[in-house]
């Protein structure tokens, strides 16, 4: 399939160690394209880091959800459904390591990559518990 735009919206609920819920949202024009049954979503995450456009990557494939961060953060998570991947994230301000737990993990994409990604997974930063997070990725027509 050839490369296309894209429309993405995020929308994130974080419930932290106390019970506390942010909830975040996040709209990029980006572009699809599916190779070998993997679904590939590139865009630019303006509300990650103020003043910087973040290059992003999702790889959702039949097994899971990868995301991919590039600079000026280096972010690597792979989110797998009943399991537990460690990676590094290299901030502004040094290398944290971080554990995600997949809870659940939901998709729905059409051939041209529209549809939904429904993730559930909590986070731990350097072992502590960070936050429970539940994403709901659209991803529509540009």
């Amino acid at each position: 399939m050839a490369d296309e735009r894209v429309h993405i919206r995020v929308h994130g609920r974080q419930r932290d160690e106390a019970g506390t819920l942010t909830e975040s949202r996040m709209t990029a024009v980006g572009r699809h394209d599916a190779k070998g049954g993997k679904h590939f979503f590139r865009y630019e995450d303006h509300a990650l880091l103020e003043g910087h456009a973040v290059p992003t990557v999702l790889k959702l494939t039949p097994d899971g959800l990868l995301l991919l961060r590039r600079s000026p953060l280096e972010q690597r998570l792979e989110f797998v459904p009943q399991e537990e991947r460690t990676s590094l994230y290299r901030t502004p301000y040094g290398m944290l390591h971080l554990a995600v737990r997949t809870i659940s993990l939901f998709s729905a994409c059409r051939a041209d990559g529209t549809g939904r990604i429904e993730l559930v997974y909590d986070l731990f930063v350097e072992g502590k518990f960070q936050s429970n997070n539940e994403l709901r990725i659209d991803i529509t027509t540009a």
